[in-house]
C-alpha cells in the first residue's frame, strides 16, 4: 500500500514537469509557420496596391478612359513601355520615378504575372499619396496648378471649377475635409475617402504656391442641370 502510494505521489511531481517539457518541445511541423520574405521587402502586388490601384484599381480593372484596365496590359504593351511609362508619367497619369528602379521592376512584372519581390522600399510621402489620391478622384475637374491641362469634365460644363493648388491658405485642414464630404454644388461627396487620404491630398496641395482661383461665384449657375443640390454653397 505504501509504495502505492509512493509511485502516486512520484506521479504526481513528474507529470507536471513531463508536460510542460512537451510543450516547449513541440515538433518541427506544430512550429507556427514564418515567412520565407526577408524583412523589410515588399511585393510587386503590394507596391502596384499603394502607388496605382487608386486610380486604376484593386482588381486592375480601371475607370476608362480616364485610367484604362490593365488587365491584361502584358498582351498590349512589352514590360520596356511600361517601365518607360512608370518613370515619366504621361497626360493624367504622374511619374513615379520616386520610386526606386527595382520598385518600378516590381510593379511591370506584377502586370505581367510574376511573383516579384524587392528589398528596396519607398514609404510614400503624405504629399506623394495625396498625389495619387488627387489624380484618381479630383483631377478630372480640377487642376492642381494654373499650367495643368485642362482636365477633361470640365469641357461638358463650359465653366472652370477651382484650380486647388494653393487652397491650405484659404482653408484649414477640418474645413477642406468637410468640403470633401459635403459635396458642394456641382461636387460629389468623397466621404468614402479614409481621413489619412484627405488628410494627404490637404498636404499635397500645400505644397503649391498660394495661386487657389475660382470663377465660380456662391449658387454656381448649375441649379438647373443640379436642381436642390445647386443652392447649396460652392468653393470660392
Amino acid at each position: 500500500m505504501k509504495k502505492t502510494n509512493l509511485i502516486i505521489m512520484a506521479l504526481a511531481v513528474l507529470l507536471p514537469v513531463i508536460y510542460a517539457f512537451t510543450l516547449n518541445t513541440q515538433p518541427e511541423n506544430d512550429v507556427p509557420v514564418t515567412s520565407d520574405k526577408a524583412e523589410g521587402s515588399i511585393s510587386g502586388e503590394m507596391l502596384f496596391q499603394r502607388n496605382c490601384a487608386a486610380c486604376h484599381g484593386v482588381d486592375r480593372k480601371g475607370n476608362p478612359p480616364a485610367f484604362p484596365s490593365l488587365v491584361a496590359v502584358n498582351e498590349r504593351m512589352k514590360k520596356e513601355d511600361i517601365l518607360n511609362l512608370l518613370q515619366t508619367g504621361r497626360n493624367a497619369m504622374p511619374s513615379f520615378a520616386h520610386l526606386s528602379d527595382a520598385e518600378r521592376t516590381a510593379i511591370a512584372g506584377y502586370l505581367f504575372g510574376e511573383d516579384t519581390q524587392v528589398e528596396l522600399i519607398t514609404e510614400l510621402t503624405p504629399a506623394e499619396n495625396g498625389r495619387n489620391v488627387f489624380v484618381a478622384n479630383c483631377a478630372r475637374c480640377h487642376k492642381a496648378s494654373p499650367g495643368d491641362p485642362q482636365p477633361p469634365d470640365q469641357r461638358k460644363w463650359g465653366m472652370q471649377p477651382a484650380i486647388l493648388g494653393g487652397i491650405t491658405a484659404q482653408y484649414k485642414p477640418d474645413e477642406f475635409k468637410a468640403i470633401l464630404d459635403a459635396g458642394p454644388c456641382y461636387m460629389p461627396s468623397f466621404d468614402f475617402l479614409t481621413e489619412k487620404d484627405k488628410e494627404d491630398v490637404y498636404a499635397y496641395l500645400d505644397t503649391f504656391e498660394p495661386a487657389y482661383t475660382s470663377n465660380m461665384r456662391r449658387g454656381c449657375g448649375m441649379r438647373g442641370r443640379m436642381g436642390m443640390r445647386g443652392r447649396r454653397g460652392c468653393m470660392r
